[in-house]
């Protein structure tokens, strides 16, 4: 699915970072770069994502 907020920011997807999270079933997060905020996304945008070249961020149960 092309988002319209993708196209307007022109961010490459390679700029994004995903993750992957089990909170009782699939939970599917990106950010933008280093950021520290993750918000929710859906399981085609995800997929997308890393299939363009975007990197997955291992899930940590508690942040250091």
């Amino acid at each position: 699915m092309i988002r319209l907020a993708d196209i307007l920011t022109e961010s490459k997807q390679s700029d994004w970072q995903y993750q992957l999270r089990d909170i009782g079933g699939p939970v599917f997060y990106r950010r933008q770069g280093d950021a520290d905020d993750w918000q929710f996304t859906d399981a085609e945008t995800f997929a997308q994502g890393l299939a363009n070249g975007a990197k997955l961020i291992p899930h940590k149960e508690k942040d250091d």
